[in-house]
């Protein structure tokens, strides 16, 4: 056990968190052209997209609090501490919104991690938990009832994506802010 390690486990211990290391060792395939830059994964993608649409409605529910320019380069966190703070979200909005953010830290910093059916479930069952709108209760399929029903990993992660970002904008919409279904509907009516 070398320096970094104590340091590693004391920093768990102290935040009741487990260190993003890597899942796996990386690999020469991991480093040729198309092991890193070709290899498409849409759950990631959906996932990706998710929290940075997330974080746009973050900034839109932001700016009408007369702080500085400074909040756009606020971590994510921060970011929902704020409008807890301020009355705009709920502990059980910030609780939510900071799953998806760490699910996403966990995808976009650890390498070779891997979003699993399962794991996708789980999420879905905490962010009903927390009050997250699931017409159909998504959490509670088994994986192959998910599977088929959203047709893969990618399909339950859009829908628990659009769940999370219908949350959102029904709380901008809330707050005074912009009404992003009746936007959607002049742009296609």
């Amino acid at each position: 056990m070398g320096v970094g390690d104590i340091l590693i486990d004391d920093w768990a211990k102290m935040t009741g968190k487990t260190p993003r290391s890597p899942a796996r060792e990386v690999q020469l395939d991991d480093i040729v052209w198309q092991g890193v830059l070709q290899g498409a994964d849409e759950a990631l993608d959906v996932l990706l997209k998710t929290h940075l649409a997330l974080e746009a409605i973050l900034i839109e529910l932001l700016a009408p609090l007369q702080i500085n320019d400074g909040y756009l380069r606020w971590g994510f966190p921060k970011k929902t501490e704020y409008l807890l703070a301020n009355g705009i979200l709920t502990q059980a909005d910030l609780d939510a919104f900071d799953k998806i953010n760490e699910i996403r830290n966990d995808a976009a910093h650890i390498f070779g991690h891997q979003i699993t059916i399962s794991s996708a479930l789980a999420l879905a069952r905490d962010l009903e938990s927390l009050g997250v709108d699931f017409s159909d209760s998504m959490g509670h399929y088994s994986e192959e009832e998910a599977v088929e029903y959203y047709d893969g990993l990618r399909g339950i992660l859009a829908e628990i994506g659009w769940c999370v970002l219908f949350h959102a904008a029904t709380i901008l919409q809330e707050a005074g802010g912009r009404d992003i279904f009746a936007a959607r509907e002049t742009e296609t009516g």
